[in-house]
C-alpha cells in the first residue's frame, strides 16, 4: 500500500502545477454537478409530494367551507319557514351559487379525481334542495307572504267587502237578517284564520261548517236581490280562493318535507367527502415524509463521497506541489540571508518548479558577482569619504560664523520694524479715537441743542396738558351728576312698572272670576233648557270677553316684566358708568398734579442742557488738536519703517550670496 502511494505520488509529481490545479478543479466541478443533480431531483420529489399535500389540505378546507355554506342554506330555509320573505329565496340562490363555486374548485383539484362520486352526491343534493326551495317559494308566492298579497289578500278583500256592505245596510235600517249575515260572516272569517294558523283537519272542518251555515242563511235571508247577488258573487270568489289556498298549503307541506329530507342528506354526504379528503391528506403527509427521508439520504451520501474523494485528491496533489516548493523555499531563504554557497534542488524537467529552480540558480550567480563588486567599491568609497569630511568641516565653520552675524542683523531689523509699526499703529489708533471722540462731541452738542428745544416744547405741552386735565375733572363731575339723575329716573320707572304689574294681577283675578261666573251661568242656562238659551248665549259672550281680557292681561304682564328687566339692567349699567366716571375724575386730578411736578422738572432739565451744550463745543476743539499731533507721530513711524525695510533687504542679499558660494564649494 505504501509502495502504491509512492508510485501514485511520483506519477502526479511528473505533471505540471497548472495541470494538477486543473485536475482538482475538474474533480470539484464534477462533484458539484453531481450534488446539484441529486439535490434538484430530491427537491422535485419533495415539491411534488408537498404539492399533493397542499392540494389535500386545500380540499379539506374547501369541504369545511362547503359545510359552512350548506349550514347557511339550512338556516335560511328555517328562517323562511318561520317568516316567509322573497329576499330569503334570493339569499338561498346566492348561497347555492357560492356552493357550486366551491364544488367547482374542489373538482378542479387533481387529488379530487378519486372523490368524484362523493362530490356528485353533494352537488345533486344541493341542487335538489334548491329545486324544493324554489317550489316552496312559488307556492308561498301564490299563498301570499302576508295578508296583503296572494290568496290571503283575495280572502281578506272579499270577506271585508261583504262585511262592509252588510254593515252599511244595517246603518240605514236593514233588518234582523243583516245582523245574522254579519255574525255568520264573522264566524267564517274566524274559522279561516284558525285554519291558516293551525292547518289541520279540525280547523278545516270548522270552516266547512261555518261556510255551509252562511250558504244556507244566504238562501233564506230576506235581503234585496241586488245585495244578495253581490254578496253571493264575492263569497263565491272567496270560496274559490280558500280552496286554492288549502291546495297550496298541501303542496307547501310536501315541499317543506322534501326540503328537510334533502337537508338531512347533506351532512352525511359532506362528512363522507370530508373523510375522504382527510384520508388523502394523511396519505400525502406520509408520502412527503418518505420522499424527504430518501432525498436527504441521497444528498448526504453524494456529499460524503465527494468530500472523501476531494480530500484524498487534494492531499495527493498538495504533497506533489508542497514538497518541491518547500526545498526550493529553504534554498531561497539561505540565498537571501547571504549564503551564496547553498546547494539548490535538482532542476531537471520542464515543469514550473524546475523552471523556478533554474531561475533561483541565476539569482545565486548574480549574488556572487555582487559580493565581488561590493568589496572593490567599498575601498574606493572610504578614500573619497575622508576628503569630503575635511571639506565639510571647513564649510560648516564658515557658515556658522556668517549665519550668527546675519541672524543678529535680522533680529535688530525685525525689532526696529516692529517698533515703527507699533508707533504707527498707536498713532493711527489715537487719531481714530480722537476723530470718533470729536464726532461724538459734535453729535452730543447737536443732540444737546435739540434737547434744549425739545425741553422748551415739552414745557409748553405740559402746560396745555395741565389745562386739559383741569377741564377733564370738571366734565367728569358733570357726568357723575347726570348719571346719578338718570339712575334715579330708572328707579322711578322700575317702581312704576311694579305698580303696573300689581294692577295687571288684579285685572287677571277679575277676569278669572268673570270666567268662572260665565261658566256657572252656562251650566244654569243648560239646566233651564229652552228658557235659558238666550242667557246661555250672553254667558258665552261674557266668557269669551273674560278670556280675551285674561290673554290681554297676560300680554301686558309679559311686557311689564320685560320693562322691569330692562330697567334693572339699565340701572346696573348706569351704576357701573357712574363708578367709571368717578374713577376717571380721580385719575384726571392725579394727572393734573403730576403735570405740575413735571413742569418744574422740565425747567431744570432745560437749564442743564444749555450748560452741557457749552461744554460739548469745548471738547470738540480739544479733539481737533489731538488729531494734529497723531498725524505727526504717524509720519515719523513711516520713516522708521522704511529704514528697517532697507536693512532687511541688504541682509537677505548677503545671506543669498553666501549660500550660493557655499553651494558651489560643496558641489566642487
Amino acid at each position: 500500500m505504501k509502495m502504491f502511494g509512492q508510485s501514485a505520488l511520483a506519477r502526479v509529481g511528473a505533471l505540471s502545477v497548472k495541470l494538477k490545479i486543473l485536475s482538482l478543479s475538474l474533480l470539484t466541478a464534477i462533484g458539484m454537478l453531481t450534488i446539484g443533480g441529486v439535490f434538484w431531483w430530491s427537491q422535485n420529489e419533495v415539491a411534488g409530494a408537498f404539492n399533493k399535500l397542499d392540494q389535500s389540505a386545500g380540499l379539506a378546507r374547501s369541504v369545511a367551507d362547503l359545510s359552512d355554506i350548506a349550514n347557511g342554506m339550512r338556516n335560511i330555509g328555517k328562517g323562511y319557514l318561520a317568516r316567509p320573505e322573497e329576499k330569503d329565496h334570493e339569499l338561498f340562490e346566492a348561497k347555492l351559487s357560492e356552493a357550486h363555486g366551491v364544488l367547482d374548485d374542489i373538482s378542479a383539484k387533481p387529488v379530487a379525481a378519486a372523490f368524484s362520486a362523493e362530490i356528485a352526491d353533494v352537488r345533486d343534493t344541493l341542487d335538489g334542495a334548491s329545486g324544493a326551495f324554489s317550489s316552496l317559494n312559488t307556492v308561498q308566492r301564490e299563498i301570499g307572504f302576508n295578508s296583503e298579497t296572494g290568496l290571503r289578500a283575495t280572502l281578506s278583500e272579499n270577506a271585508d267587502e261583504v262585511l262592509k256592505r252588510l254593515k252599511k245596510e244595517m246603518r240605514f235600517g236593514g233588518g234582523p237578517d243583516f245582523e245574522k249575515m254579519v255574525t255568520t260572516m264573522l264566524d267564517v272569517q274566524l274559522s279561516e284564520k284558525k285554519f291558516i294558523l293551525d292547518r289541520n283537519d279540525v280547523a278545516l272542518g270548522n270552516f266547512e261548517v261555518a261556510f255551509g251555515r252562511y250558504e244556507r242563511l244566504l238562501k233564506k235571508a230576506y235581503l234585496p236581490n241586488e245585495i244578495k247577488e253581490d254578496v253571493g258573487t264575492k263569497m263565491a270568489i272567496y270560496r274559490e280562493a280558500f280552496d286554492a289556498y288549502t291546495a297550496a298549503v298541501a303542496e307547501k307541506d310536501k315541499s317543506i318535507e322534501l326540503l328537510e329530507t334533502l337537508f338531512d342528506l347533506v351532512p352525511p354526504r359532506l362528512e363522507a367527502l370530508n373523510n375522504a379528503a382527510r384520508e388523502a391528506e394523511l396519505a400525502a403527509e406520509q408520502d412527503l415524509e418518505t420522499v424527504r427521508a430518501y432525498s436527504t439520504l441521497a444528498v448526504v451520501s453524494v456529499i460524503a463521497a465527494f468530500l472523501v474523494s476531494g480530500v484524498l485528491a487534494g492531499m495527493l496533489i498538495g504533497r506533489s506541489i508542497a514538497n518541491p516548493l518547500s526545498r526550493l523555499q529553504n534554498a531561497m531563504e539561505e540565498l537571501a540571508s547571504g549564503h551564496v554557497d547553498v546547494n539548490l534542488p535538482t532542476a531537471k524537467g520542464s515543469v514550473e518548479i524546475a523552471a523556478m529552480a533554474r531561475t533561483v540558480s541565476v539569482f545565486q550567480e548574480n549574488a556572487v558577482e555582487r559580493q565581488r563588486l561590493a568589496a572593490a567599491s567599498e575601498e574606493e568609497n572610504a578614500q573619497r569619504d575622508a576628503r569630503v569630511a575635511r571639506l565639510e568641516s571647513l564649510i560648516a565653520n564658515f557658515e556658522a560664523t556668517v549665519g550668527q552675524a546675519l541672524e543678529s542683523l535680522d533680529r535688530s531689523t525685525s525689532d526696529l520694524t516692529q517698533t515703527s509699526a507699533a508707533v504707527e499703529a498707536a498713532a493711527d489708533d489715537v487719531a481714530q479715537q480722537a476723530d470718533r471722540a470729536g464726532n461724538a462731541v459734535r453729535v452730543a452738542a447737536e443732540n444737546v441743542n435739540s434737547a434744549a428745544s425739545a425741553s422748551e416744547e415739552l414745557a409748553a405741552s405740559i402746560n396745555e396738558i395741565s389745562n386739559q386735565a383741569s377741564n377733564s375733572t370738571t366734565v367728569a363731575k358733570k357726568a357723575v351728576a347726570s348719571a346719578e339723575g338718570t339712575s334715579q329716573t330708572m328707579g322711578q320707572l322700575s317702581r312704576a312698572a311694579d305698580r303696573i304689574g300689581e294692577v295687571m294681577g288684579l285685572i287677571r283675578d277679575i277676569a278669572n272670576q268673570t270666567n268662572l261666573l260665565a261658566l256657572n251661568a252656562t251650566i244654569e242656562a243648560a239646566r233651564a233648557g229652552e228658557a235659558g238659551k238666550g242667557f246661555a248665549v250672553v254667558a258665552a259672550e261674557v266668557k269669551q270677553l273674560a278670556d280675551q281680557t285674561s290673554r290681554a292681561t297676560e300680554d301686558i304682564a309679559s311686557q311689564v316684566e320685560a320693562i322691569q328687566m330692562s330697567s334693572s339692567h339699565a340701572l346696573e349699567a348706569i351704576d357701573e358708568v357712574t363708578g367709571i366716571i368717578s374713577e376717571m375724575e380721580g385719575l384726571a386730578s392725579a394727572v393734573a398734579s403730576a403735570v405740575i411736578q413735571q413742569d418744574a422738572a422740565v425747567q431744570s432739565i432745560a437749564k442743564n442742557v444749555v450748560d452741557a451744550s457749552t461744554r460739548s463745543h469745548e471738547g470738540a476743539e480739544c479733539m481737533t488738536a489731538v488729531g494734529s499731533a497723531t498725524e505727526h507721530a504717524r509720519a515719523t513711524g513711516g520713516e522708521v519703517e522704511q529704514l528697517a525695510t532697507s536693512l532687511s533687504e541688504q541682509a537677505a542679499l548677503i545671506r543669498s550670496e553666501i549660500s550660493n558660494f557655499l553651494s558651489g564649494v560643496r558641489a566642487a
